[in-house]
């Protein structure tokens, strides 16, 4: 049951045509559009309000972050501060296990 609880919820946060585009923008990282200034520790993240926002036709800051949200639920996301800004990254190790658990449930043969 925990593997379905997990699966449903990792895939209820990629259903979103919006939070796949922004998934994908994270993916891509920084690069010569990103504006803000680059976290030390985490130089490939990016701060949605000043990177990520533009990229996606300046929708509202709330859709935003309410998408921001359902990923980070899902555990999709990784968050980091630095003063006032916050960065995001994809937490691969997330999308990983999402991969292993559908192979696992749906691609594995059955051995019964």
């Amino acid at each position: 049951m925990e593997d379905q609880q997990y699966l449903a919820r990792v895939a209820a946060a990629l259903s979103d045509p919006l939070r796949l585009q922004i998934l994908s923008i994270l993916a891509k990282g920084r690069d010569e559009s990103c504006t803000s200034t680059p976290h030390p520790e985490l130089p490939e993240a990016l701060c949605p309000y000043i990177d990520v926002q533009p990229k996606l036709g300046n929708i509202a800051t709330s859709k935003l972050s309410y998408h921001l949200k359902e990923l980070r639920d899902a555990g999709l996301l990784e968050e980091r501060r630095l003063g006032k800004q916050v960065f995001y990254l994809i937490k691969q190790e997330t999308l990983k296990r999402f991969l292993e658990r559908v192979q696992k449930t749906f691609l594995t043969p059955s051995t019964s």
